[in-house]
């Protein structure tokens, strides 16, 4: 089974044109996992996405994405960080599993099914139709399927109660971005 990888430091990503790389290994009471932070220092051009009827910039010039992948769970999610250090989005991946790369850079194995979450509390399901033809075409098997609509139901009944706790307990990750801007170690 071929899965839809993503690599936290985004290295075949055209768009950035300089940026630097961070990550961790955190064990606290809340979160077990890694924790990366990309810095996008210089961008070729900004991404901006649409949603309804708001237009919304996840990267520019001093953006930060900040990956935060949890130990046992079958998400992870990347807050994107403007240059002003106010989250523009939590943007939620639904997983199969995660590894390291040669380099020992995390990796995501995509389920395709994800949710955005803005800070006025919109939530926003991506890529149902994706999953559904990944099942289709025989990427994914039934129970992979089923494994990420269970999953993504669950993420979407938390937040939409308020209660996940990444969400909540994102400013933990923001505190000390700055010296991460200039270079200090997590």
């Amino acid at each position: 089974m071929q899965f839809k990888q993503k690599q936290a430091d985004r290295p075949d990503w055209r768009r950035i044109a300089a940026k630097r790389y961070v990550q961790t290994h955190r064990r606290t009471e809340s979160f077990q996992g890694y924790v990366t932070y990309l810095l996008l220092d210089k961008v070729v051009e900004p991404l901006v996405v649409n949603y309804g009827a708001d237009d919304i910039c996840i990267a520019d010039d001093g953006f930060v994405w900040i990956m935060l992948i949890p130990e046992h769970q079958n998400y992870c999610v990347t807050v994107m960080v403007n240059a002003g250090d106010a989250v523009v989005q939590w943007y939620f991946d639904i997983i199969h599993s995660t590894a390291l790369s040669p380099d020992g850079i995390p990796l995501i194995n995509d389920l395709y099914l994800d949710y955005i979450h803005l800070p006025d509390g919109t939530t926003i399901v991506k890529d149902m139709k994706e999953l559904a033809k990944a099942l289709q075409d025989g990427i994914i098997t039934e129970d992979l399927h089923d494994l990420a609509l269970r999953e993504g139901n669950k993420l979407l009944e938390e937040i939409n109660s308020g209660s996940h706790y990444l969400i909540h307990h994102t400013e933990m990750y923001l505190d000390g971005l700055q010296e991460i801007r200039n270079g200090d170690l997590v």
